[in-house]
């Protein structure tokens, strides 16, 4: 009979010998410090893409959007999946890198944005590389672009970055087609770089072309029929937004056209049925889009829903502003504004990032417009706050504007 034990304890012997040879080897070949180095960061890489998957999630997502998508699945649940499966090295890198952002701004531990900009160069190296190779465009490639998008909005070191970064993702998703839509994912990506895009456009005045085609991409490339009422109020924004920078240019006394007046009153009254269609909707499924409470606070029914009526409240207020150059008549009493403020300060307490980046276009026009002075230095105010707490790229997009259009001093912003 064979003796087993002498044969483990051999293989032992052996395992335990090669393993001092790798080591000796390895000694020889980079210093002690050089090696524990090494595997701290394999160890805290992982621990950080498990964080950022597990934070990240409830940061960049809002209560009850998942409803009005309607969407079996979400991009951000399947993230992992797409960053992990081999096809994409990018995608892998770039999660990386907003990895490691991300917990910059939650630990401000600089090594961390050393890290994450060295795989932030790296992604979009490879990136760059994977588009000029003309290959099929896949959810992945448009992923890669949404979350360096997401790094410059965090860590940016130039405004200009982040909006390159949307305007490439929104190009992405033309290319597409409805193979890689995965139960509604590209068509949620979608979405995000649209809302995006309103932002982008208002602040630097680059048309977004994604919008002017949303319906084709929607139900052409990608074939999705049953557009979100907030989708469908951001192209309403986005159609007054070309009047309000086409008027703005023209300020010096140009009488205004007859076809922006006609387009003006078919977007007030689509604006006004859509936001009866919203709370008929509401009022059909026994629910209340807000309301008072005794303390005289207001509270809404989720935070996605403060969003929505943000974004109403955005419409109103372009209404009231393009209005006397257009020489329509608008009577509203409500201060728009305020309630934009207000809806910010309400959706502080729920600190997604989501809803900070989503909120920057009503922001903006607060800022810009606000009936009080006090209103516009809140709304500055809030744009100075994001530039320290992760959202640089956005706040500088935003501020550059805004000090510029203003006349408050320079429009280079620095990034903190």
């Amino acid at each position: 009979m064979v003796d087993m034990t002498n044969i483990l304890t051999s293989g032992s012997k052996k395992k335990k010998k090669a393993k001092k040879d790798a080591t000796r080897i390895a000694n020889k070949a980079f210093p002690a410090e050089v090696i524990s180095t090494m595997t701290v960061r394999i160890s805290q890489r992982h621990m950080l893409n498990e964080a950022f998957y597990g934070n990240f999630l409830a940061y960049f997502t809002t209560t009850g959007e998942g409803s009005d998508l309607r969407n079996r699945q979400t991009w951000l649940h399947r993230l992992p999946d797409f960053a992990a499966d081999g096809s994409c090295q990018a995608l892998d890198l770039a999660v990386q890198a907003t990895a490691s952002a991300f917990s910059f701004g939650k630990t401000r531990h600089m090594p961390l944005m050393q890290d994450a900009c060295q795989l932030y160069g790296r992604a979009l190296n490879q990136h760059l590389h994977t588009i000029r190779l003309k290959r099929p465009v896949t959810v992945h490639t448009v992923s890669t672009s949404v979350l360096l998008s997401i790094f410059e909005a965090m860590n940016s070191t130039s405004a200009s970055a982040y909006r390159q970064h949307i305007s490439g993702a929104a190009e992405l998703v033309r290319l597409a087609g409805p193979d890689q839509c995965w139960m509604g994912i590209l068509c949620q990506l979608f979405f995000h770089i649209r809302i995006q895009m309103a932002f982008v456009y208002l602040t630097t005045r680059q048309e977004d072309k994604a919008s002017v085609c949303a319906e084709e991409i929607l139900r052409e490339r990608l074939a999705y029929w049953n557009v979100p009422i907030f989708q469908r109020l951001i192209g309403y924004i986005t159609r007054l937004t070309a009047l309000y920078l086409q008027l703005d240019d023209g300020e010096g006394g140009a009488m205004p056209d007859i076809l922006d007046l006609e387009e003006y009153t078919r977007i007030k009254a689509d604006v006004d049925a859509l936001w009866l269609e919203y709370n008929l909707d509401a009022e059909q499924r026994g629910q209340r889009l807000y309301w008072t409470t005794s303390n005289g606070s207001t509270e809404y029914r989720d935070a996605y829903t403060a969003l929505c009526v943000a974004y109403f409240a955005s419409a109103r207020a372009l209404f009231g502003i393009l209005a006397p150059s257009l020489m329509a008549s608008y009577v509203d009493v409500t201060d728009y504004y305020q309630q934009i403020l207000d809806i910010a300060e309400y959706l502080t307490t729920f600190k997604i990032g989501c809803a900070f980046m989503r909120m920057a276009t009503p922001l903006y026009l607060v800022a810009m417009h606000g009936k009080r002075k006090e209103q516009h230095g809140t709304a500055i105010n809030i744009f100075e706050k994001w530039r320290v707490i992760g959202l640089g790229g956005i706040s500088a997009l935003a501020l550059e504007s805004i000090y510029r259009r203003r006349g408050m001093g320079g429009a280079r912003i620095a990034i903190h």
